[in-house]
């Protein structure tokens, strides 16, 4: 394995990332890495305990599996590197992966947080292979702290070995599988901001779980195994310098950029003091952010610039634009002091009253703006209410959804536990009137508790409540019955999950949180 730790590299894009863990497993369990496997416990689906002699190193690989014993039970393994005290806040994970398939099992290969706050803190599934299909998804917590996630399917035989890489960045998370980006998610909202561990866990499904395909049956082996190598775990440490040795150089070229689109124009002349790596920073404008991470080039003594351009579509009215400072070092003295400047800002070619300011720590900085003469958009005309039924089956989804619409109609997508129905849906009905489209949903679920997932597709804000594409959820029943907690209202682009039970006998489910 050619990562050691405390080796550095440096991406396309400039970030710089520091290795903190390096395991080809050639010198068997190292504990200075992973700490102790999971051992004693029954999990909360009833379905398998843990144990710790479900986890080993063998022909030089991590071997975690699920164990049916004489006596009919289940046990499974897990373990993470955060039981060793190695944790990451943003950076990269590398490794090779074989999982074995079988009815009722699957794998969890994942980025676990630090605190054991669980859905707050976030999750990132870099792969689950639930009925043997390759899934990956990033979860955190909705409004009222419960599990909201995005997933993605990626189609890749999990039964032969691939190489995997996860990016995580504060405002991406990318997936690669041999080279190709299989899953992405480019909003900061729903991206984990605090340490994370590197593991893997073993899973049985009890009968009741759908969306696993239920559990395991005479077909399934005795042993399921999932077999990891080449682990290398990287902490990002920021932009690389564009000089040689620990400093940028004092005279850099300073930049001009754009973001975003629209008739507006805001105008940014923004510096830095560098100090082992230049100063990143994000911008946004009535609390969304436009474009992703920037990088200054400018140097603040020398007097230089960046020339940053933000363009949007603005209403009349008072509105605030954000700087937001990322990655401030402090060595010890002025001359080792990474800083952020803020020298100046128009708008539509007026300067601000206010509009300069000296960041010499991490986050943000709010400079206010008014935009005098409002914009003149034609009017939205509202689609015709939708009836549509998607699917088949003897049970029943019903949803009541409505939309703001902005520029065009709000487009999602239903899924029950994990599977698309149907294509992309189109909304109609207006919100504002108290209109809802009425969507029916068929299928044949099982016994116990289901997810079903609303997925908006399509965000667009134009500068105020008048302009802002949003999709609701006004209600939800199953069989005639109303689902309790069935309203949502997305105002970005995400899934949003409810829950609803078959009480065809008295078995539930409990597939919500895959590891504790």
């Amino acid at each position: 394995m050619a990562a050691t730790p405390g080796a550095i590299s440096t991406d396309a894009n400039g970030n710089q990332y520091k290795v903190v863990l390096a395991d080809d497993f050639s010198a068997g369990f190292k504990h200075t890495n992973w700490g102790s496997a999971y051992d004693g416990g029954v999990y909360s689906n009833g379905a398998f305990r843990w144990s710790a002699s479900d986890v080993k190193v063998a022909s030089g690989e991590m071997q975690v599996s699920e164990t049916r014993h004489a006596n009919g039970s289940w046990s499974a393994g897990g373990f993470n590197s955060k039981a060793a005290g190695v944790t990451i806040t943003y950076g990269t994970v590398e490794f090779d992966a074989r999982v074995e398939t079988a009815q009722g099992t699957q794998a969890a290969i994942l980025m676990w947080p630090k605190s054991d706050v669980w859905p707050r803190d976030g999750e990132i599934d870099i792969l689950e292979t639930p009925k043997g299909t390759a899934l990956h998804t990033v979860h955190w917590a909705g409004a009222n702290n419960q599990d909201v996630y995005s997933s993605k399917l990626s189609g890749i035989d999990t039964n032969q070995t691939h190489h995997y890489k996860m990016t995580w960045l504060p405002n991406l998370i990318k997936v690669e599988v041999d080279g190709k980006v299989t899953a992405s998610w480019t909003n900061p909202d729903l991206i984990p901001d605090g340490p994370m561990g590197f593991g893997a866990m073993g899973y049985v499904a009890n009968n009741s779980q759908a969306w696993l395909g239920g559990g395991p049956d005479s077909s399934t082996p005795s042993k399921v195994t999932t077999h990891i190598d080449n682990v290398v775990m990287s902490q990002w440490t920021g932009t690389a310098p564009t000089g040689g040795g620990n400093t940028a150089p004092t005279n850099p070229t300073p930049v001009k950029t754009t973001l975003g689109s629209g008739s507006d124009t805001l105008v940014l002349k923004v510096s830095q003091d560098a100090y082992k790596g230049h100063a990143q920073y994000t911008i946004s404008v009535d609390g969304k952010q436009i474009g992703g991470t920037q990088t200054a080039s400018a140097s603040h003594a020398a007097g230089q610039d960046d020339i940053v351009t933000v363009k949007g579509d603005w209403a009349s009215g008072s509105h605030k634009v954000t700087v937001n400072f990322l990655n401030d070092a402090y060595g010890g003295s002025a001359a080792a002091d990474r800083n952020l400047h803020v020298d100046g800002i128009t708008l539509n070619g007026t300067a601000l009253r206010k509009g300069t300011a000296d960041l010499g720590a991490n986050g943000p900085m709010d400079f206010g703006f008014t935009k005098a003469v409002p914009p003149s958009p034609a009017p939205m005309l509202q689609s015709p209410v939708v009836v549509k039924t998607i699917g088949v089956g003897s049970d029943t989804l019903v949803l009541k959804v409505s939309q703001d619409g902005y520029k065009g109609d709000a487009q999602y997508t239903i899924s029950v536990d994990g599977k698309q129905i149907g294509g992309m849906l189109t909304a109609g009905a207006s919100h504002a009137t108290g209109h809802d489209d009425i969507i029916t949903v068929k299928g044949d679920w099982t016994a116990g508790t289901h997810k079903l997932a609303v997925n908006f597709l399509n965000d667009s804000y134009g500068g105020s409540a008048a302009a802002d594409r949003n999709l609701h959820v006004d209600g939800i029943t199953y069989n005639g019955a109303v689902v309790a907690k069935g309203t949502a209202d997305l105002h970005s682009n995400g899934s949003v999950a409810f829950s609803f039970v078959d009480l065809s006998n008295t078995a539930h489910a409990n597939s919500d949180m895959l590891f504790a």
